[in-house]
């Protein structure tokens, strides 16, 4: 036998067979240690890999668009090829925010890049509104126009400010505030309005006129009118020296600074300072004329409310007041029925709004005014003191006013210190007077198409009646103004999974937010049949509960690992596409997952494509395999999904399309809102659910929105920027700019409605 090449003659004394065992010792060890190296090496480009798939992959779920050269996609005046060679912003219309429209930019001669054409201190549009050069920092030759002075004077509904200061008293603003705070304050006696100017001014003056028989029927004093500035931060009143002229019924004062002022009633107004313990009196006026029920009862019904959701309305209302709150309930149509008086206990007030339930329908007219007047009667004297509020629901138009007038019925509220909401249902109603009424009382009109969203209006009209100054960050500040909530949480309105990808679809949030909204209005239809056969569902036959919070349904199919492509991609995977492992790749096909491929763009890493699972919504697998509650509900979400591009909608540019997203959100109804950017020469967007708006304490330039995003970071806000825009020479309105995750945007809104 040949000897082996480590075996040796044993020599006495000799060290070579330990030198020999050392070797081989050493040799493995290394081996070992090369082993152990080259497997950390191993995991941590594994792990790499790992992190850069997770910082890549949720931007996935952002809908990219394809935009024509040729078009104008901002809806600036340049076309998107134009917006490319000047390297301005295409998603916004005010690329560097001077209050000129970047194809606007051309007429004045200034930089649609540039804020400040002639770096004189003053931005382009603020220059033009004052009718200076902006591409002189000395228009007159003589001063610069940082320095020139000017008088602008403000009007209001009720009263005016005349301020002096440099260009940007062009640019400042004197608005009404929807603030129940003040208005619920039985010393205020007119609105409150807000004065705001960009820059510090010189000097300024504001003047209220105030409405004689108000001061008459609350029996006011015109000597002790006096002009308050409040701070939204303490809830304080500071008087200011006023002066007052009864000949021509207004108050004037001199101001210092920006603010919220109002006209009071020196000694009543600091005295009525709100805190959580203060007393709420409410009264339900609820209109219950034959219009509100079916035909069979009244042939020319327009079958407003034939369900009584009226009375789930008042019911869900009455359950989420603070025990201080003291309800009345009366029905109304011309005659006034008083069902219930102020009452703390629920459980009266409950089983008063049921029994308006067998009253029967009404068939002699309606009386808006009438019920108002009797409405108001009902709070003493003792309750002035207190929060005052009327909520009164119609359907229709009064037939007879009674012998009663707005100004009577104003008087009256002033008098009794009582704010009225109105809420309008149907398609019949005298939306002016109802919306007069509100406006002028401190109160919000709602206006509801049908009976189902009254459901969820009362969290809205809470919202409202609550106190207006909120701490919209929880870090125990107040620095927010509520203007609207529809009341949807997104730990309870929400969906329990993300957004998700599909066969048919790369990102579902246009889907899921639309069928999220109309979950939380009680508007999912239970059974939809379509042309097109991937879209039709029903819920007959499932375990889905439709009255339970959207939160409640969990499916199976969405707590697997193939959402995430962490678990099933072979990080192993030579250069190229980074591949699913073989495992997943067949058993996904069984429990009803496809497979798709997209590019990878990570400039770290070696693929340039990666695969990834989407759910297969179109075969019975996904039945089989998980349940029928997730076959349907997930094509649900498919069929809500097919209205993305069926609603065109509106982009918010100026203040009217501002209001037009407010009345939506006054109704109760979370917005669809599309937010759009530009990155590397594409045009991305995602669809959110726009849910409240507030506004900033110091600045009615910066709105916030709560926003339901059903891509990992379900809460999260949207703020927009209000700026003047330059409509012509010295003429202006007002534009806005958003931003959002860091990102600057481009919103849209869209209120489809499911078939």
């Amino acid at each position: 036998m040949a000897k082996n090449k480590y075996s040796y003659r044993k020599t006495s004394g000799s060290k070579k067979p330990i030198i020999i065992v050392s070797a081989i010792a050493v040799t493995a060890a290394g081996i070992t240690i090369g082993v152990i190296a080259n497997n950390a090496a191993q995991e941590n480009k594994i792990a790499a890999a790992k992190y850069n798939l997770n910082q890549f992959y949720p931007e996935t779920y952002n809908s990219s668009e394809e935009i024509a050269p040729d078009t104008d996609y901002d809806s600036d005046g340049l076309t998107n090829a134009e917006e490319l060679s000047l390297a301005t912003n295409g998603a916004i219309p005010d690329s560097d925010g001077d209050g000129i429209l970047d194809g606007m930019e051309r007429m004045f001669s200034t930089e649609p890049n540039n804020r400040d054409t002639d770096h004189d201190g003053v931005a382009d549009g603020m220059e033009v509104l004052a009718g200076l050069d902006p591409l002189k920092d000395m228009t007159d030759g003589k001063t610069r126009d940082s320095e020139r002075k000017f008088t602008v004077v403000n009007s209001f509904e009720e009263g005016r400010v005349k301020i002096t200061g440099d260009a940007y008293v062009y640019g400042s603003t004197a608005r009404k505030l929807a603030l129940n705070t003040v208005s619920a304050n039985a010393g205020a006696i007119t609105l409150p309005y807000e004065l705001y100017c960009e820059n510090p001014f010189d000097s300024a003056e504001i003047t209220f006129n105030y409405n004689e028989s108000y001061i008459k029927a609350s029996e006011i004093s015109e000597e002790s009118l006096c002009i308050y500035k409040f701070d939204p931060y303490t809830k304080k009143y500071t008087a200011l020296d006023s002066v007052t002229d009864p000949e021509s019924a207004s108050v004037t004062a001199k101001i210092e600074s920006n603010g919220v002022y109002v006209l009071g009633a020196e000694g009543v107004i600091q005295s009525a300072v709100f805190s959580e313990d203060s007393n709420v009196n409410i009264h339900l006026l609820i209109d219950n004329s034959g219009s509100m029920y079916p035909k069979s009862v009244l042939s020319s019904s327009e079958e407003n409310d034939v369900n009584f959701k009226r009375l789930t309305f008042a019911r869900n209302f009455v359950s989420k007041l603070s025990d201080n709150a003291k309800t009345a309930i009366s029905a109304f149509t011309y005659e006034f029925k008083p069902m219930c008086d102020f009452e703390a206990a629920k459980e009266k007030v409950m089983s008063a709004i049921e029994g308006i339930r067998t009253l029967g329908a009404g068939f002699d007219g309606t009386s808006v005014e009438r019920a108002l007047i009797h409405g108001l009667d009902t709070f003493t004297p003792e309750m002035k003191a207190d929060r005052n509020t009327i909520i009164l629901l119609t359907d229709g138009i009064s037939t007879n006013n009674a012998g009663y007038s707005l100004d009577e019925i104003a008087a009256k509220a002033h008098a009794k210190n009582v704010t009225i909401m109105t809420i309008s249902l149907g398609n019949e109603y005298d939306r002016e007077f109802l919306s007069t009424i509100a406006e002028i009382t401190g109160g919000k009109y709602f206006q509801i198409s049908e009976a189902n969203a009254l459901e969820s209006l009362y969290s809205t009209i809470l919202a409202s009646m609550d106190d207006d100054i909120v701490d919209e960050d929880m870090d125990g500040t107040a620095d927010s103004y509520s203007l609207f909530d529809t009341g949807f949480d997104p730990t309870e309105n929400g969906f329990s999974f993300e957004n998700f990808k599909s066969k048919t679809a790369d990102t579902l949030d246009f889907g899921m937010v639309m069928m999220a909204r109309d979950w939380f209005k009680n508007a999912v239809p239970n059974s939809v049949t379509t042309d097109d056969e991937s879209t039709s569902y029903t819920f007959e036959g499932t375990t889905i509960d439709r009255t339970a919070p959207i939160r409640k349904v969990v499916l199976n199919s969405m707590q697997s690992d193939y959402l995430n492509p962490e678990t099933y991609l072979d990080f192993l995977s030579p250069p190229g596409t980074l591949k699913l492992t073989k495992e997943a790749e067949k058993e996904a096909v069984e429990w009803g997952w496809y497979t798709k491929t997209m590019p990878y763009t990570d400039e770290n890493a070696k693929w340039t494509e990666v695969q990834y699972l989407a759910i297969n919504h179109t075969i019975g697998k996904i039945r089989a395999k998980y349940s029928e509650d997730d076959f349907q509900f997930i094509r649900a979400i498919h069929y809500y999904e097919s209205f993305r591009d069926k609603d065109k909608g509106f982009t918010l540019t100026d203040d009217g399309d501002l209001n037009r997203a407010k009345e939506i959100l006054s109704t109760g109804t979370p917005l669809i809102m599309k937010m759009s950017w530009e990155e590397n020469g594409k045009f991305l967007n995602r669809y959110v659910l726009l849910t409240a708006l507030r506004r900033d304490l110091d600045s009615p330039n910066l709105i916030k929105g709560k926003i339901y995003d059903v891509n990992h970071n379900p809460v999260s806000t949207v703020e927009f920027n209000r700026s003047p825009r330059i409509i012509g020479k010295q003429k202006s309105g007002y534009t806005y700019s958003a931003s959002w995750n860091g990102k600057t945007v481009s919103v849209s809104f869209c209120n489809p409605t499911a078939k």
